[in-house]
């Protein structure tokens, strides 16, 4: 009786070691089971975008300019894009991105950082200069958003207050804004304005929700303005209320429409050929300066600044997934008259960070800093993750094409 009883206990021990060595062995694959069914639905989202991108008759454009997100540069990286290293390291990014075949670059100015009032105003001014000028030297496009700056979250060091700011003097400041930035940098574009709901949400302002409200923006922007050679934007996230679209088209003297694409769960991705076909109906170009897989298949509360959903980006299982992703925009720019295309996460064209017990647990801002700690290495020494080859391999394919 008593060997039996040791027999039962010796194979519960036994069994015991067995699945905790099958857990220990998933966790630190190349796939974690706790993301598998999300990987599978995201990848069949995009399997049948493309699918129908196939079907359809492709619009007759240019080529397409290939850019990225100057990350380095970022507003939301506040007085450390004043450090002298800085620029260093800007100038070595463009670099890398040169290597890659890119041949744009996206550069975020967030409100009210280019604003005369704004702390240490001039020393950014100083710095943004010497950026575009770095971008010129290498035969690039130059594209500046004029989002907001992200005070109060994870993705800015910046800790602004927008109590108190009402809509009308919101609209002369981004107007002031554009106006500074025409003068100082000339790029070749630039976005007035791309997510009504990021916007809200920053500056609590109601008027932004309503599309009326945020036309009524872009035309006080627009009005009188001298831009020269530089093109005016303004457009939403494939997410977003396509009224807006329709009214910037309808009201306005904008040169070209912008689509900022993430989510690709239920029938958001085809809103991409709907915001498309909206702006060539007018006559207006299209660009999508904003686009990377956002790793969810449903709604979340707001889209551009959940550090929970973006920190999943870090892990480098989601390689695969994140090529799958560029070479479907690059095919819907193709399929629908998109001149350019810039992908924001350009972090990982460098490096991630494998899914392990560690990284499993760590923060938003703890996973970034593994993954710039990784991509600054790589940066230096000229390497690139199987993401950035897959671009420049997919750039090169288009530019062959």
């Amino acid at each position: 009786m008593k060997r039996s009883l040791a027999i039962k206990l010796i194979l519960i021990i036994l069994l015991s070691i067995t699945i905790f060595f099958i857990l220990l062995s998933a966790i630190g694959e190349s796939m974690p089971l706790k993301y598998r069914a999300l990987y599978s639905r995201l990848e069949s989202n995009l399997n049948d975008y493309e699918k129908w991108l196939d079907s359809k008759k492709v619009v007759e454009t240019g080529e397409i300019i290939f850019a990225a997100e100057l990350l380095p540069a970022n507003a939301n990286r506040g007085p450390d894009l004043l450090k002298p290293e800085s620029i260093e390291g800007v100038s070595l990014y463009l670099d890398r991105l040169e290597e890659l075949g890119i041949r744009g670059v996206t550069i975020a100015v967030g409100y009210p950082l280019y604003l005369q009032e704004f702390d240490r105003y001039r020393e950014y001014v100083g710095f943004y200069k010497r950026v575009v000028e770095e971008a010129r030297k290498r035969g690039m496009k130059v594209d500046v958003k004029t989002g907001v700056i992200f005070s109060g979250t994870a993705f800015s060091k910046l800790n602004l207050n927008y109590s108190g700011l009402t809509f009308e003097e919101y609209k002369v400041n981004k107007k002031r804004m554009v106006v500074n930035i025409i003068r100082d940098l000339h790029p070749d574009y630039l976005t007035i304005v791309a997510e009504p709901d990021t916007e809200h949400g920053l500056l609590g302002l109601d008027e932004l929700v309503k599309p009326e409200k945020y036309t009524e923006l872009v035309k006080y922007v627009l009005e009188g303005i001298e831009k020269g050679n530089t093109k005016l934007g303004a457009g939403i996230g494939n997410w977003g209320n396509l009224d807006y679209v329709k009214r910037f088209c309808n009201e306005t003297s904008l040169d070209f429409i912008v689509i900022h694409v993430y989510p690709v769960f239920g029938n958001l991705l085809y809103n991409i050929d709907k915001i498309s076909e909206i702006a060539r109906q007018y006559g207006k170009k299209i660009i999508m300066d904003e686009a990377w897989l956002y790793k969810v298949d449903k709604p979340v509360f707001n889209i551009a600044a959940s550090a929970e959903v973006f920190r999943l980006d870090s892990f480098s299982f989601w390689a695969p997934l994140d090529q799958k992703f560029l070479a479907v925009m690059a095919k819907a720019a193709k399929v629908n008259g998109i001149e350019y295309v810039s992908p924001f996460w350009s972090t990982y064209f460098f490096a991630y960070v494998d899914y392990d017990w560690n990284t499993a647990r760590m923060s938003y801002f703890e996973l970034s800093e593994a993954v710039n700690r990784e991509a600054i290495k790589n940066i230096v020494s000229g390497k690139f993750s199987s993401t950035g080859e897959f671009y420049r391999k997919l750039i090169k394919s288009f530019k062959n094409s």
